[in-house]
């Protein structure tokens, strides 16, 4: 079975960034809402090892499900680009899913910047082809003190421009 290894390299209450790598995958972010202690919709999972499968969800469409997460469900790799914190005022795009982007960047929300991930649609195309209709394991490692956000080589980080089109909220 494949692996990819998501490494969370940073987490405000915007959301939290990391990377997704494997072997043949091009490096993908993904953002994540903060760690709120597991909460159902409100928190990133916890690190660790985890299946993930095909799914056919009724509101995202083709996507991919994490499963086995301990006391959480329904919990996706799905398009969307916010995940910030909505009890602290921030947008979101994700109620504890995955969002995978080509780039990293900001996004206007609200009247303000938000972290974001960007061309989203793209990377969950390209994560889905990379999985290729199987089951693979996720392995999600969480930062530790020492070290520096990473930069996926060749990614860049961009500012969206102030019309483009946000994903609704979930």
């Amino acid at each position: 079975m494949q692996r990819a290894i998501l490494r969370r390299e940073h987490e405000t209450d915007q959301g939290t960034l990391g990377v997704l790598s494997g072997p043949g995958l091009s490096p993908t972010w993904i953002m994540e809402p903060p760690w709120r202690g597991n909460r159902r919709n409100r928190s990133c999972i916890p690190a660790g090892l985890y299946e993930v499968v095909p799914h056919l969800s009724p509101r995202h469409r083709r996507c991919l499900l994490v499963t086995q997460v301990p006391g959480r469900s329904h919990i996706l790799f799905h398009a969307g680009n916010l995940g910030g914190d909505v009890e602290r005022g921030w947008h979101t795009h994700t109620q504890g899913c995955l969002l995978p982007g080509l780039r990293r960047g900001r996004m206007a929300a609200g009247g303000r910047r938000q972290a974001a991930v960007l061309a989203s649609r793209t990377a969950l195309r390209r994560l889905m082809d990379w999985a290729a209709g199987r089951p693979f394991e996720l392995e999600i490692v969480a930062p530790t003190g020492a070290r520096k956000n990473v930069t996926p080589a060749g990614a860049r980080e961009e500012i969206a421009p102030a019309g483009a089109q946000i994903l609704s909220r979930r």
